[in-house]
């Protein structure tokens, strides 16, 4: 599939960039401690430039950098594809151990769900086999991780196949903003599975996170911190879907 603008076109390359950072990255920490770090280029620019980049020349932060910041979270769970399953790798870098519980779901185009399995752990600081899932033909794998103190948690989902071969419906994204004063909150719905969702301002400023998965029913609510209050900023939502249909 084809971007539908330029727009779109700048998005997609950002959205192919990050999923190309990501599964490296992901990769070698699910080998922990056969792997035991990671370095990634490049951090930024210094000119306005078409890049590996994950901040721009004026230090904004493209969709790799929001990314970044959840596949480098210190707990983590990686999707491994393995003989036609998937095997979802718990990764703990703190410095000590914890219990986590992984629960996998399959999902379909339209947003629907359904558990697949669930496994609590006790997880070292390393990096282990939670769970091994096998999703059906036009499904993506969604799954989500929570430590008992509730500060270590996360989700993200996981494409057997190549994106452009799923038949993706209209999210019909809503963004809804309320100015908080010094910062501006916005709740993002869809009415269908929506992938890489992002946002962008009109205004210099930054994003709590971007680059995220949506679900019918289950809102986000992202914080963009202007530059300068002076300016009210206008907000546009993308998605894979609508970015190429």
């Amino acid at each position: 599939r084809f971007p539908t603008s330029f727009e779109n076109f700048v998005y997609l390359s950002q959205v192919q960039q990050g999923l190309a950072i990501k599964t490296a990255v992901t990769h070698w920490r699910s080998l922990k401690p056969h792997c035991m770090g990671t370095l990634i280029w490049q951090l930024n620019d210094t000119w306005p430039v078409c890049s590996w980049a994950s901040l721009d020349h004026g230090g904004g932060w493209k969709l790799l950098h929001h990314m970044a910041k959840a596949f480098y979270a210190p707990v983590f769970v990686s999707a491994v594809p393995t003989g036609g399953k998937i095997e979802l790798r718990a990764i703990n870098d703190l410095d000590h151990a914890l219990t986590l519980t992984v629960t996998a779901h399959a999902v379909t185009m339209d947003g629907t769900t359904r558990e697949l399995a669930m496994q609590t752990l006790n997880l070292a600081t390393s990096a282990e086999k939670a769970l091994t899932v096998e999703v059906a033909e036009g499904e993506m794998l969604a799954y989500t991780w929570a430590d008992t103190t509730g500060i270590h948690k996360g989700g993200d989902h996981f494409a057997p196949r190549p994106y452009k071969t799923y038949d993706l419906k209209p999210a019909n994204l809503i963004h809804q903003v309320r100015n908080l004063g010094h910062a501006h909150e916005i709740t993002v719905t869809a009415d269908a599975l929506a992938l890489f969702v992002a946002l962008e301002a009109d205004q210099p400023g930054r994003f709590s996170h971007n680059a995220f998965a949506l679900f019918p029913g289950h809102p986000a609510t992202v914080t963009f911190t202007p530059a300068s209050a002076e300016v009210e900023p206008r907000f546009t939502s993308r998605d894979l879907q609508s970015a190429t249909y």
